[in-house]
């Protein structure tokens, strides 16, 4: 480009970098061409600011350039590189990244400006930077532009972009080089050093079982990469690939959340107006005091979250300013483990009953049932372990529906299962054990209760015994593997042989994983792994295992943020929140789980929805959740904290972006109590301007005269990890070194595994009394059996539940049984957006042959998988590794409906079960549902 053109150029340059940079300016500029603009702020901001979730225009090169739709990668390092190497200061227009199409337009100009005032190859300069960054980012950014608008001006700009990037500036009346250049008073810069690429320790903060240390590679404010060879004090905790894959999930551009916003039109239509977050506090904690003084506390609610598991939670930030602010209706369980966390206890005296994970060395034989830690992890060394046991010649059987990547990797043995028959074969293994008297007579009678007639609790009628019930003494039915076949469709033969397997081999390990309890019987089938432990005498053995939770007693893990009293008494299950929206009046303490109180005084008016994707994706029945939140008189606000534009943000009133686990630092809850601990540090600044939850809720704070309390001295997250790591966690685990230390360091490997590897040791080996009513571990629980529930009894019963494998009836209509897996490629909802994970498992509903064949569906056709509650639409995936009359899809996919409603993405959760909870812990039984394909 010759230079006798370059103020032309330049005009063009500065006039397209004002359409980026300010509406206003640009409307302004255009009057002096004598174009007049109609472009209202609000469509503006809908293109390109990220108002209306329906829209997505790409703008910066890194988005652009082929490289994957990712923010601050390499791309945007080379384009600053290539700013600093001319002396050009890039500014990060409103929050963007440097590779932003607005900056593009003024190092453009800066480099005009520079060759109208002398400067050597200017022209050159030009045409290179365009090539190498702009063309490519312009060709995308007008793609996606027209395929949203055919605004006059809109197209204008695209126009006047293709032809500034094909250096043919559109020929326009020469502006005068007046003041409104700010680019004017600029002059050709010394070059400037790029910073080279250094390492910065951080960490997962996912709920996804890893904790993966990560060393990341920083230059210039962006993430170049992320090494897999991670390792604390010379031991190595192995990244997965969605470890791998962070930068493709956290700077996904389409997806990322850029500014606040306040709804506009109907909830769950995804549009929104920008807003500042001083306006968002200011109506928050104006809510937040309307909520507590016309309803009462128990109006105030926070969702489940594990999107961000650190010391530093968002949702423990938000529930520590509600107790200072009068309190906030209280939760109890999870959606992952209510009930084997909660009914464990019963019969154990507490919940964490498995052994430390390097235990099953001392196995000579594994069951893992319903067990995927290939997929699920649970925990960096269980794998390594379990590989270990199986190089070592330890036996593992694994009992699944599916033959999952576990199964494919360390099982001798893969038993395929019925979903939620499993407490039917551990009656019928037990039954088996007690008929041919291979039972550990001694144990039982030592630690047990409930196990025959000789040993049951006072007041408890006779023929009630776990051994009465198998054999049938009360309803007639011998629970035998004949019995158990029908009802699991395991082969009685094989149900026999592995009942005499597991009580022979010495000592031998049952792995229970989550599947299996978060089903409508899901209590009762952890308390049947737990009364096989105890009948064969596994507890509190080296190498055996007590069945119940995967939770192992281990090292001291730091407490959250301090939370002050709360002014609300009362507490409800996780899972019935939307119940207690709509039909607050009609729920019991009994019935519902209500704890500190008869009745509700109120329902959910205020709700938040921070780090979490509950809200809609992951709770159970999406369009019944849909139709609830639609009606703005029940919940009257809810707030939305996120770092992407998720399914359940959509559906906020007010929606506020947060920064990415590389945008801030955190100290994050070790799964397990495993033996180790980890810092994340900060490696960039927030993109965008995004504010860390606990930012915003300071501001929450302040407008409601609470600040000085609710910071209590520590002003920053640092400080609250600071103090939480020193004044806490270091009292219980004195090895860790001093917190600078521990931070630099990125985290700490203990040089021993805790002093309890064996859980329930104590009890056996030294006569500590169990810590249940009777001391002894409760095969019967008297505590349960007066409850007088029919679901549930005094023992592990077998109770056949709407929508389970015995649900004739309900088979009629929908004849398969559907089940969720935990995915490789995502962590619950976390990681679906990122195209690399894709490539691991897209979405499909996984068939049986037999199944397929009966409905003329083959490998990779477009299905419809329906039943009363919704329809999903995805690819057969049919395959003889998941048993007949059963199909399964992965959990956490993204809702996105169509037009009509169907969901196009394998969203699980438009078709789960929602409207009955299990019978004690009133926990998710997402596992138990009937459908058809």
């Amino acid at each position: 480009m010759a230079f006798e053109n370059s103020k032309t150029f330049l005009i063009n340059a500065h006039v397209l970098r004002s359409f980026f940079e300010d509406l206003n300016t640009w409307k302004k500029e255009c009057a002096v061409y004598g174009m007049n603009s109609s472009m209202t702020q609000q469509e503006y901001d809908d293109l390109f600011k990220g108002t209306d979730a329906n829209i997505y225009v790409p703008l910066w090169a890194s988005a652009c350039k082929g490289h994957g739709d990712i923010l601050i990668d390499r791309t945007t390092y080379e384009c600053i590189c290539y700013y600093k190497s001319y002396g050009y200061k890039h500014v990060n227009m409103d929050g963007n990244p440097a590779d932003y199409i607005g900056e593009q337009l003024r190092f453009l100009e800066y480099i005009s400006i520079c060759g109208l005032k002398g400067s050597a190859n200017a022209d050159l300069v030009i045409e290179d930077f365009i090539m190498k960054f702009t063309l490519d980012t312009v060709k995308e950014l007008c793609k996606h532009i027209e395929k949203y608008t055919a605004a006059p001006e809109v197209k204008f700009v695209c126009e006047a972009l293709k032809q500034l990037v094909e250096l043919k500036p559109i020929q326009v009346e020469e502006l005068p080089m007046t003041a409104e250049f700010d680019s004017c008073e600029w002059t050709k810069q010394p070059a400037m050093e790029a910073e080279e690429p250094r390492m910065i320790r951080s960490a997962g903060i996912n709920n996804c079982g890893g904790n993966c240390k990560l060393e990341v590679w920083v230059a210039e404010g962006c993430v170049l990469d992320i090494s897999a060879d991670t390792r604390i004090d010379g031991i190595q905790l192995r990244t997965c690939p969605r470890g791998r894959g962070y930068r493709n999930t956290y700077f996904n551009s389409a997806t990322r959340l850029r500014y606040p916003m306040k709804r506009r039109g109907p909830r769950g239509e995804g549009k929104f107006e920008r807003i500042s977050y001083e306006e968002a506090a200011s109506v928050i904690a104006d809510k937040m005091q309307e909520t507590l003084e016309k309803y009462g506390p128990g109006s105030r609610y926070m969702i489940y979250s594990t999107g961000v598991c650190s010391v530093m939670r968002p949702d423990h930030a938000m529930k520590r300013l509600l107790c200072l602010n009068g309190g906030y209706l209280q939760h109890y369980n999870s959606y992952s483990s209510a009930q084997t966390n909660y009914i464990t206890p019963y019969m154990l005296g507490h919940g964490a009953s498995a052994n430390h994970v390097s235990d099953v060395m001392n196995s000579k034989l594994i069951i893992m049932w319903g067990h995927n830690t290939a997929e699920t992890i649970i925990g960096p060394f269980r794998n390594y372990y379990l590989a270990k046991a199986k190089e070592a010649g330890v036996k593992i059987i694994v009992i699944d529906p599916r033959m999952s990547e576990s199964a494919i990797t360390f099982a001798d043995e893969w038993i395929p299962i019925r979903p939620g028959s499993d407490n039917a074969l551990a009656n019928a293994m037990a039954f088996v054990i007690f008929s041919k008297n291979l039972q550990d007579k001694e144990f039982l009678d030592k630690f047990c209760i409930g196990h025959d007639e000789a040993h049951m609790p006072d007041g408890v009628n006779a023929g009630e015994s776990y051994k009465s019930y198998l054999f049938g003494m009360q309803d007639g039915i011998p629970k035998d593997p004949k019995w158990a076949e029908k009802i699991t469709g395991i082969p009685a033969e094989r149900i026999e042989a592995l009942a005499i397997e597991y009580a022979t081999t010495k000592p031998a390990c049952i792995l229970p994983g989550l599947g299996i309890q978060r089903s409508i019987g899901g209590e009762n089938a952890a308390r049947g792994t737990i009364a096989l432990a105890a009948i064969t005498g596994n507890i509190g053995k080296k190498g055996g295992g007590a069945g119940g939770t995967v939770t192992p007693t281990g090292h001291y893990e730091a407490p959250e943020v301090y939370k002050p009293e709360n002014g609300c008494k009362y507490s409800t299950p996780v899972f019935l929140w939307t119940k207690i929206i709509e039909h607050w009046q009609d729920m019991e303490a009994v019935k519902d789980g209500i704890k500190g109180a008869d009745k509700l005084p109120c329902g959910i008016k205020l709700l938040f929805n921070l780090a979490s994707n509950i809200l809609i994706n992951q709770h159970s029945d999406i369009n019944d959740t849909k139709r609830i939140l639609s009606d703005t008189s029940l919940c009257e606000m809810i707030v939305v904290s996120d770092v992407f534009m998720t399914p359940s943000a959509r559906w906020g009133d007010y929606v506020l972006p947060a920064p990415s686990l590389f945008e801030n630092e955190h100290m994050p809850s070790v799964w397990a109590s495993d033996d180790y601990v980890l810092y994340g540090n900060q490696c960039t600044d927030p993109i965008f301007g995004s504010l860390y939850e606990y930012e915003w809720i300071k501001m929450i704070a302040k407008k409601l005269n609470l600040y000085d309390e609710f910071v209590d001295g520590c002003p920053t997250p640092r400080d609250w990890n600071r103090r939480i790591y020193e004044t806490d966690l270091r009292l219980h685990e004195p090895e860790l070194p001093d917190f600078d230390a521990f931070m630099e360091k990125g985290g700490h490997m203990y040089s021993e595994p805790p002093k309890e590897t064996v859980a329930f040791r104590v009890n056996v080996e030294d006569g500590v009394p169990f810590n249940t009513p009777s001391g002894k571990i409760e095969i019967f629980s008297k505590t349960l059996y007066d409850m007088n529930d029919p679901e549930i009894g005094g023992l592990p019963i077998w109770w056949e539940g709407p929508e389970g494998p015995c649900d004739t009836e309900g088979m009629k209509k929908y004849p398969l049984q559907l089940i969720g897996y935990h995915t490789k490629r995502r962590c619950h909802s976390i990681h679906d957006q990122n195209p690399w994970m894709e490539e691991l498992d897209p979405p499909a509903i996984w068939m049986h042959p037999d199944d397929a064949a009966e409905r003329g569906i083959k490998n990779g056709d477009m299905c419809e998988i329906f039943n009363d509650r919704g329809i999903v639409r995805i690819p057969a995936k049919v395959t003889d590794r998941i048993i007949k009359g059963a199909c399964a899809m992965s959990q956490g996919g993204w809702y996105t409906p169509d037009k009509d409603g169907v969901d196009t993405r394998g969203s699980i959760n438009v078709l789960t079960y929602a409207y009955k909870a299990s019978p004690v812990a009133k926990g998710n039984p997402q596992h138990t549902n009937l459908v058809d394909v």
